[in-house]
Formats: structure tokens, sequence, C-alpha cells
């Protein structure tokens, strides 16, 4: 329940007399019996129950009545008044006040017995109460009578007036509490206090050696250890903000160790001889101020400024509650300048933080630049090297193998032993450097991928019959399981690369598997657009805690593989990326003194038709981050600017030379968006667009069109095609990338 209403008679009526009209009901009651039961408001909040309102409840022998209101009201209230002893019951019934007070008055409604002139007792009573309250006066105005220096302000007034300085209080506490720009604050309690107090100007003056800080609540453009606020009663009288006034103001510092202390100074223009220096006291008598009181501001007790009121217009007699009341301002006007400071040094403190993060993020970032930068430095020289070393290295391996086949002479056996051995050592060296040349394209994203259509069996007896000799020169016994149906044979891959995969893995199955072991190739199907092969041993086998090591480059597991079975560390690693190359994915379980399984699986298009001639080989940049991104163009230049652009920006960049064979690739890649060249060899790009849109689950593929000048209407066509976006040439790479980024910040195609 967030209010109360009881049911009580009604009326509007100002808010003196419902105090009135509170103050008879407990005088009458306790009058009537000093045992009486008064019950008011002040019971309910002490018990923190819902809100009734005011009210006053007074029941004895020969008395009961209740006065009620809600304060929410704007004067004048909604007063409810009754002397009737069943609204009496009723209000109690129904006011969440469940105490042992409440439950006695109840009690003693229920045995009351009213009087039968009860009400015209009652009545004459209240207003004999309201008679004795009331101002006496005069009939005539003597003229030989001295208006008296003071009027006696009746207690309504006062009670008033105490609840208007509570209000302005609670004002200054409330907007410290609702965090009110502390200028904005001051200024507005400056403004209220002086319309209160009937001054003629209320102003601070602020101390300039407070603090360092600009968080003192002084207001923007000002300097302080002068006056930073002011509030005037009318236009006519003289500001004191204007810096060139400030230096009257210096003879403060004179009751600095006054204020200090917390004291409050008065003085009137006739203490201004005895207490201010010659040059301060023109000054004041310029500004015609007759009375001075000033209240000091102190925050965790050093002195922050001075609240100061002047009266200009009469002498002015500074009456303890004003001072009292200025006082209470002070220190609310305190609290409210600490807060703030304390937050200022909070936001200080956050800023601080955020500049520090940043900067810490700023140097990360030029770190994995620097670090980026260095690896694709090696990346580069890796590539140089590598091509450098393979022309001297044809030479070395062609050479033996001549000299080996040689027609005439006889060779010795050591002749033959030396020349075997350089043979041998320039295969080793060639396949570590094309493994490092292959590492380097991937790296730099510029890894040529060719698909075609081939022969699952075929490949894989190929790779039976290549690694067949090595098993068994190493007493390994190489098996071969093919798990496929007459439909299943074909597949459309990079066929070099998926060899060179199968390669490096059957490899590793025969190093590592001792004289006697098995090594096992199984190839099938998982569903209809996943094929799997599996590479099984029962070698070594790989501890776990080794096994993340197995796809990073130039690492070994322990050094004692390296001398027991040679190798770089760069053969796995190699592997993994072709297979994610591919879109596809590579796992390894293994047991130590068991064996070890590699799993590949690749996700491709398997065909029911015949032989199919293999389509221009479109180059493939390793996939970075974000996605495949399909290009369709034929334009050489402008195709590879495109594709370092998208590279840099970490996305998996798909080069396609023709329009006509790029639809089936497009369905295998899936990417995330299509830029198509309107000027296709033998096809329409905005033709392509339209068999794409016509694909299943494409409404999210993003299409870009690149054209020369379009108009209104071809531009409208295009769109209705299905293109996103078009980008006229020449491709600019800001504009480029700047599409790009809009089309995956927004919804779905046009």
């Amino acid at each position: 329940m967030d209010s109360f209403h009881p049911r009580l008679p009604q009326q509007k009526l100002p808010l003196a007399t419902f105090d009135s009209l509170r103050v008879w009901v407990e005088q009458t009651a306790r009058n009537d019996d000093e045992e009486a039961i008064v019950l008011t408001e002040r019971a309910v909040r002490v018990h923190s129950l819902p809100h009734v309102g005011q009210f006053t409840l007074g029941v004895s022998p020969q008395f009961c009545a209740i006065v009620w209101a809600n304060p929410q009201d704007e004067t004048p209230l909604t007063v409810g008044f009754s002397l009737e002893r069943d609204q009496l019951q009723t209000f109690l019934e129904d006011c969440p006040l469940k105490t042992p007070q409440r439950n006695r008055a109840l009690k003693r409604l229920q045995g009351y017995q009213q009087q039968p002139d009860y009400h015209s007792q009652v009545t004459l009573n209240l207003a004999q109460f309201i008679s004795d309250r009331s101002p006496s006066r005069p009939a005539m105005p003597s003229p030989h009578t001295a208006k008296p220096a003071t009027t006696r302000q009746p207690v309504e007034d006062a009670l008033q007036h105490h609840r208007q300085q509570e209000q302005l209080l609670n004002q200054v506490t409330t907007q410290t509490c609702q965090s009110v720009a502390l200028a904005v604050l001051i200024s507005n309690t400056v403004a209220r206090v002086r319309r209160f107090l009937e001054l003629d100007r209320l102003c601070i003056y602020q101390f300039d050696n407070y603090n360092q800080d600009d968080h003192t609540g002084t207001p923007p453009g000002r300097r302080r250890d002068c006056m930073t606020y002011e509030a005037l009663r009318h236009e006519g009288l003289t500001s004191v903000l204007s810096r060139q006034q400030s230096q009257h103001w210096q003879f403060l510092n004179q009751f600095r160790d006054r204020y200090e202390r917390g004291d409050t100074l008065m003085f009137g223009s006739e203490d201004y001889d005895s207490q201010l220096p010659e040059n301060s006291q023109t000054y004041l008598q310029e500004l015609g101020i007759q009375s001075h009181l000033s209240v000091p501001i102190r925050i965790q007790g050093h002195l922050w400024g001075i609240l100061l009121a002047h009266q200009c217009d009469r002498p002015r007699v500074w009456q303890p509650r004003e001072q009292e009341f200025l006082e209470h301002i002070a220190d609310h006007l305190s609290v409210a300048i600490y807060q703030a400071q304390l937050y200022a040094e909070v936001q200080q403190q956050k800023e601080t933080l955020e500049q520090r993060v940043e900067q810490r993020t700023q140097d990360l970032r030029d770190a994995l630049v620097t670090a980026q930068v260095a690896n694709q430095t090696r990346s580069d020289f890796l590539a140089t090297v590598s091509h450098e070393l393979r022309t001297p290295l044809t030479c070395i391996i062609g050479m033996s193998s001549t000299l080996l086949r040689w027609s005439f002479g006889n060779l010795t056996p050591k002749q033959r032993d030396y020349i075997q051995s350089i043979y041998n050592s320039g295969e080793h060296l060639l396949e570590l450097i094309n493994d490092l040349l292959d590492l380097s394209q991937n790296e730099s994203g510029k890894t040529v991928l060719s698909f075609s259509e081939f022969s699952l069996t075929q490949l894989a007896q190929e790779m039976f019959c290549m690694m067949v000799d090595r098993a068994t020169v190493n007493g390994v016994h190489l098996a071969l399981d093919l798990q496929l149906r007459e439909h299943q044979d074909r597949l459309c891959a990079d066929r070099d690369r998926l060899r060179q995969i199968l390669f490096n893995l059957l490899s590793n199955a025969i190093k590592f598997t001792a004289t006697g072991g098995q090594a096992l190739l199984r190839i099938y199907w998982q569903d209809d657009r996943t094929v799997v092969f599996e590479v099984a041993d029962t070698g070594i086998g790989i501890p776990e805690e080794q096994r993340s090591l197995l796809f990073q480059m130039f690492r070994q597991l322990e050094s004692t593989y390296t001398r027991q079975y040679g190798g770089t560390g760069l053969g796995l690693a190699l592997t993994k990326q072709l297979v994610e190359l591919h879109g596809g994915l590579i796992k390894v379980d293994s047991e130590v003194g068991v064996g070890s399984k590699f799993t590949v699986r690749l996700p491709c298009h398997r065909s029911t038709g015949g032989e199919v001639q293999p389509t221009p080989p479109p180059p493939i940049p390793l996939p970075p981050r974000k996605g495949h991104v399909v290009l369709v163009a034929d334009q050489e230049d402008e195709a590879v600017l495109i594709c370092d652009l998208l590279t840099a920006a970490g996305y998996h960049t798909v080069w396609m030379l023709d329009g006509s064979t790029a639809l089936e690739q497009i369905k295998m890649l899936k990417p995330v968006a299509v830029m198509i060249d309107r000027q296709l060899p033998g096809m329409d790009g905005c033709e392509l667009i339209r068999l794409l849109r016509q694909l299943p689950n494409t409404e999210s593929l993003k299409i870009l069109l690149m054209s020369d000048p379009l108009d209104s209407e071809e531009l409208a066509a295009c769109q209705e095609q299905g293109a996103d976006i078009c980008l006229i040439h020449p491709i600019e790479p800001e504009q480029l990338l700047n599409s790009i980024m809009t089309l995956f910040a927004s919804q779905p195609a046009i």
C-alpha cells in the first residue's frame, strides 16, 4: 500500500488551520484525562509502515476526535475531520498501524458513550481555542501610539517558516544525491536562500589556496580567491562578481583564523571604522551595505569559502534562527562540494586508467604489427631463399641421377655410394625447401589451389604404390582400405595438394612405426558432402600433453625424436594448412605405445557423371578469420589488387576467372560475400547474380557488382537481380573496404 486515504468528511483548509486543529485535538484529549490516548503519524514512521499522511487522533473518556491531511497536496490541504466514534474506529481498523497503543484506543472506543450535548460542547470548545490563538486587533490606530519595532508572529507562521527552511535544505540534499552539476546546485541554492531570507545580496567568496584541482565548484572562466556566486534582489544593485572588485574583498583574509574555527561574523555600517581597512570601508559604503553576515564554508576541516549575506536598504538585526539557517546551508553546500570533489577524483582515476589501458592496448597493437612485419619478412625471406636454392639443387639432383645411369664407363662401388648419397641428400633437401616454400606461400596468402575432378580409388592406389616400398624397407606392413561405392569414387578438389597431405601423413606413420608394425590408409564418405581420410599406425604414439605441438612449425615433440627419426617439424604444420585451405578439419587420436590415427575431413562435391575438364586454377589465399570472399573477374591487375586488399583485411579471398564455372565452385565454398565483374568472358555479371540468388540458402549472401558507370535504370536493374552494392571502375581501395564493412554490418541483402 503506497498511500492511505481514510473515509472521513473532508474540506480544503490552509496548512495553519490544519496545524491548529491538530494542537486542539491533542490538548482537548489530555485536558479531559491525563491517561488519554493520542496517536500521530510518527508511530507509523517509527515502525516503517506505508505512508498514511499526517494525522492526530485523540481518545479520552469524554472526548474523541481525529484530524487528517495528505501532505502531498499543495496548500490548501485536503483535511479530514471527525468527532464520530464509528469513523474513528474505522480509521484505526483500516490503518496499517498495528501496535498495542492502537489496540488500546480501539478498546476504549468500544466502551465510549457520547453525551447528548457532546457536539455542542465540543464546538464551543473549538471556538474558544481558535479565539485564544487569534491576534488581537485594535479598533483604531492612535497617531500617538508608536509602531512597535517587531510584531509577534503567530505560531502558524513560525511553523510555516520552519517548514520552508527544511524544504530548502532538503532541496540541496536532493540535488546532491542526484549528482546535479555543482555550479548549478550552488547557483540555485544561493538564489533560493536569498529569496527566502529577503536579502538584498547573497554571494560566495571562494579562496584560491584551498585546492589546486579544477573541481572545487568554481564556475567556468572564473579564477578563485574572489566572488564566484551571487544573487541580487534587483538589477539596480551593484554586482560584486567583476574581477576588478575582487581586491576590495581581501579584508576577509584578516578574519581567516576565525573562519577556520567555524565562527560566524556579523557587523553593520557602524562597525566599519573599527574592523575594516579604509579602502574596504569605502567600497562597502559605495555598495550601500548596511548589515553584513558571513558564514564559513568548510570542507573536511579546511576553509573553502565564505557565504556572505548583505542588507542594503536598511540596517538589519540578524536573528539567531537566520544565522543558524545560513550555517545549515553552508554545511549542506560543503557536503555537496566534497561529494563533487570525490566524484571528480573517481572520474580522474577512471580517465587515467582508461588512458593506461588505451596506451597498453596501443603498445600491444604495435607489438603485434611488429611481430606481423617480422613474420612477413621471415616468410618473404624463406620464399626468396627457397626459390634461389631450388635451381642449384635441381642441377645437383639431375647430374647425380645422370651419373648413376651413365651408360659408358664403370663406377666403383664406393663412387656409386658417394653419388647415391649426393642424390639422396639433394632429394631430401629439395623436399624440405618445397615445404618451406609452401609454408611461406600459405602465410603470405598466395597459395594456389587447382580444383579438378578425379578418382579417389586411383589416387589411393597411387599413394599406396609410392609408399609401399618405403614401408617394406622399414619393416612396416602398409594396408589400404577403400570403403567407396561405385558412385562415390569421384571427388572435386586439388589433387596435387591432397596427394601432398596423404604423403606427409603416410610418411610419418611409416617413420614412427617400429619394424613389424602396421600402417593403414582408409577412405570413406561420412555423408554426401564430407569425405574422410584416415591414416592409422601402431607406432610410438603421442603423449597427450605434447599433442598441441603437433601442428606448429619447426616444432618436434622431443629432441630424441629429432635424433632418432629426423625431420624439421614442417610436415604436419603444412598438412594442417592445406586441409584448412580446402575448408576441412584434421584431428589426431593417439595412445603412447599403441599408435596414432590422423583423421582428415574435407567438405567436397563428387560427381556421378564422366570426366570433366579441369577448371582454370583460381588463386585461393589461405583462409584468414572472417570467411571466404569470392572474386569473379578476368582483369588480372585489378583482381590482384582486390585480393591483396581483402587478404590484408582478414578475409579468405578466392579468385575465379570464368563466370560459367564459378557457380558450382561458389556452391561448394559457401562464401560470405561474392564480388562479380559485370563484364565476364562469355557471361554477363548480372546473369550470374540472378543464378546465385536462385540457389537455396543465399538470402544472407552479400553480392557486390563491379561495373562501368551506370545510369539509374541500369543500376535499378542490377539491384533487382540481387546485387547489394554496385562499385564503379576503377575500384578505390577505401571504397571497397568500406563497402565490405557496410554489408556485414547491415541487414540481409536487398
